[in-house]
């Protein structure tokens, strides 16, 4: 329950139909893969798997995205940059195709963004985080068009059915603009470690003022 929450969010946020078509870049170990296996087969659409590959290979990347008509891009930033600085003027041809484009599981560079805006100007481009421990993940901000004084990312909203708490040492809200931990609540948060009860105690905890049970991310 807990992952398809993310799931059914991104389909219906972005629209994503039988016609749309993923390339599988990350491995099945990474929670990244879990969107390519379930959201794409889940609307009837396809996952396209590029030659197996024992190391990073973006001329592959970008030959399958094209051959196949790939609409979808999710990896971490690195593999998008790898791949258009590997490419270099090709990119605007051989990844034409793609409308959407997931980036999670690290900071998105900025110059990455204008990089991408250059070779596919009408993809949009959605930065994405959150935790395993939460499902994937739990928040999102559109990050196709940024105003150009702005010097990140912002971390962005939570996803439906999810929400975000920046909390003080005794667990109080925050306000705003002053620094706190980062909280992950909401239908997408695990019941905890397998046959790890100190660290599930340690990490899982309620919210002292609604009793909404919580994941303390670290950040």
């Amino acid at each position: 329950r807990g992952s398809g929450e993310p799931l059914r969010d991104l389909t219906q946020r972005f629209g994503l139909t039988a016609r749309d078509k993923v390339l599988a870049v990350s491995s099945l170990a990474f929670d990244l893969s879990v969107f390519d296996q379930f959201a794409l087969l889940g609307c009837g659409g396809s996952v396209v798997c590029p030659p197996e590959s024992a190391v990073p290979d973006p001329q592959s990347w970008a030959e399958s995205v094209h051959r196949h008509g790939v609409t979808v891009w999710n990896s971490v930033p690195a593999l998008l940059a790898l791949t258009l600085e590997y490419l270099g003027e090709q990119a605007r041809e051989l990844l034409s195709s793609l409308r959407l484009v997931l980036l999670s599981g690290d900071w998105v560079p900025l110059p990455l963004l204008e990089q991408l805006a250059r070779v596919c100007p009408d993809a949009e481009v959605i930065a994405m985080g959150g935790a395993t421990e939460a499902s994937i993940w739990s928040n999102w901000f559109r990050a196709t068009e940024l105003p150009s004084d702005w010097q990140s990312v912002p971390y962005g909203t939570p996803l439906a059915n999810q929400t975000m708490h920046v909390l003080d040492r005794s667990m109080a809200d925050t306000p705003t603009w002053v620094p706190g931990d980062l909280y992950i609540g909401g239908a997408g948060v695990a019941t905890g470690y397998l046959n790890d009860q100190a660290l599930t105690e340690s990490s899982f905890l309620r919210h002292p003022a609604t009793g909404e049970r919580l994941y303390r991310t670290g950040d």
